[in-house]
């Protein structure tokens, strides 16, 4: 039965390596048994040291939690309860989501609003497009959608609603919303007029 659990963490840490690490634990003998993509720097037929981990014996997966690796990175974590007729096993899965914090980190930072250029607000403050484009955003933001998954009857929904907030006053705002909507110009003006 080992042999069917390491195979399964073989195949994870395919999927998953370099952020993977896979863990089997001997939980008779409290000794590592097996470790695949080894991020936490652990030897097989170390101690298992599971005092950390709180379960009982009811209890057939435990977690998600989260721990910090020796190299101080965070480890988001799970454990599993694999039990046989002769032996029982836990298998640790320990997902490093050191990149993702980085990812996030990065993004939060690119999408600090306190440091966008006030004078470019005042500047494009009557920018009849952005107007559009800001309202496109906020309501594609709401139906959770983007412009290319949009249904005939959502695009004509969206040009009634701009033309209600006064879109179309601007010259040329009908062509502009209809090549932003992959839409014909007689399309934009039928979807008004109906």
């Amino acid at each position: 039965m080992l042999e069917n659990y390491i195979n399964i963490s073989k195949s994870l840490e395919k999927l998953f390596t370099p952020y993977l690490e896979i863990v089997i634990h001997d939980l008779k003998l409290k000794k590592i048994t097996y470790i695949a993509n080894n991020i936490s720097n652990r030897k097989i037929g170390e101690d298992s040291n599971l005092s950390d981990i709180k379960f009982d014996n009811s209890q057939n997966i435990i977690g998600p939690y989260e721990k910090i690796n020796y190299d101080g990175k965070v480890l988001k974590c799970i454990s599993i309860v694999l039990n046989d007729a002769n032996q029982n096993y836990l298998m640790c899965m320990n997902f490093d989501c050191s990149f993702l914090v980085n990812v996030r980190n990065f993004i939060d930072i690119f999408f600090n609003k306190g440091s966008f250029d006030k004078n470019a607000a005042v500047l494009f403050k009557d920018d009849w497009q952005e107007k559009i484009h800001i309202y496109l955003n906020n309501t594609l933001l709401k139906m959770k959608k983007d412009i290319k998954s949009l249904t005939k009857e959502e695009k004509k929904q969206i040009i009634i609603d701009l033309e209600k907030n006064g879109a179309f006053l601007a010259k040329n705002s009908k062509e502009y919303i209809a090549k932003i909507l992959n839409l014909s110009r007689a399309s934009v003006y039928n979807y008004l007029h109906d």
